[in-house]
């Protein structure tokens, strides 16, 4: 009887150590979608979510009428409807200055006067 207990015990150790493992894996790799507000009315239809479960912004890009490809036209708003900033942003990469711009997945954030972008590179503030 004694050795039924001892691989029982075992047994149930090693499962109870697989299901945290596999419990932790889970945990870490899971994304968190972020949830996009209700768009106010003073935000543009073209503007996209940038943020996550605790806030974000919305942004309006464009590089149009700009000679220098590096520099974007920029509008972005806080969730309630306020504007954050109407300017130019440049790129901190001038000589790669090109991105998806239209697609949400390439912001990971807006901390006031740069918006980053998820491959390392940002935007900031034109003067």
């Amino acid at each position: 009887m004694s050795k039924f207990i001892k691989y029982f015990l075992y047994s149930t150790t090693v499962l109870i150590l697989c299901v945290f493992i596999v419990g932790f894996f889970i945990l870490n790799n899971a994304e968190i979608e972020s949830e996009m507000p209700p768009r106010p009315e003073s935000i543009p239809q073209s503007a996209l979510w940038v943020g996550g479960p605790d806030g974000g912004v919305y942004v309006v890009l464009d590089n149009k009428s700009n000679e220098n490809p590096a520099i974007y036209n920029a509008k972005i708003f806080h969730s309630e409807g306020s504007t954050s900033y109407i300017g130019k942003l440049i790129i901190n990469t001038p000589t790669n200055p090109s991105f998806d711009f239209n697609d949400t997945s390439f912001y990971t954030g807006w901390d006031g006067d740069t918006l980053y972008l998820k491959d390392g590179r940002s935007l900031s503030i034109y003067k």
